[in-house]
């Protein structure tokens, strides 16, 4: 997630801002020293100093430097020498490109088989819709493992949710839905010591 910076008491002094080669906009201080540690040549082109200094670099060793004391409010920290210029927060205090208020995603799953009417059920941002059937666990035995045998949480999911589509993590196919132990990376049932392991029957 982009990082928001919030400064109750943010200073704002003014920074020139300076070009001496094509498509680099540094900053500085005091016209002798970029904030990224350049020496400003004659030839620069400077500014008059402005507090907008974020409006117009494009450094962003600058812009690392200067955030911890001078990030101007209401704007997103970059995060790498692409991300300029330096954007606004959205409206909802976060980056506006990953914002699902701003840039609502199209609901997962939908339209639903199941009856759902409403898309807020089946929210992008949530690993599981509202509809999504979680089978019963089965008991364990008192050496940890399933009494009815073990079976990966990827397979009794989809078992119990035909057609559905869920972002599960890797281990999902690698550990029991109902003991949380490990089971064969191909059948993804037998009982194993350890991950990424198959069992005898698989190949």
């Amino acid at each position: 997630m982009q990082q928001v910076d919030d400064f109750s008491t943010p200073s704002r002094a003014p920074m020139l801002v300076v070009r001496w080669k094509a498509g680099r906009v540094h900053v500085s201080q005091d016209g002798i020293k970029t904030w990224c540690g350049a020496l400003v040549p004659d030839t620069a082109t400077r500014t008059v100093p402005t507090v907008d200094w974020h409006q117009h670099t494009n450094c962003y060793n600058c812009a690392y430097r200067l955030w911890p004391l001078y990030a101007p409010p209401g704007y997103l920290r970059p995060v790498n020498g692409q991300d300029f210029p330096i954007r606004r927060v959205c409206s909802h205090g976060g980056d506006p490109r990953a914002c699902t208020t701003c840039k609502p995603r199209p609901p997962r799953n939908w339209p639903c088989t199941r009856g759902c009417t409403d898309p807020r059920d089946h929210q992008a941002d949530r690993r599981y819709t509202k509809c999504t059937v979680f089978p019963p666990r089965q008991p364990i035995a008192q050496g940890g493992r399933c009494i009815g045998g073990c079976e990966s949480t990827h397979r009794v999911l989809h078992r119990a949710n035909p057609g559905m589509f869920f972002d599960l993590a890797d281990s999902d196919s690698l550990t029991c839905y109902h003991c949380g132990l490990y089971v064969c990376v191909g059948c993804e049932a037998a009982p194993v010591a350890s991950t990424l392991t198959f069992c005898d029957a698989c190949p």
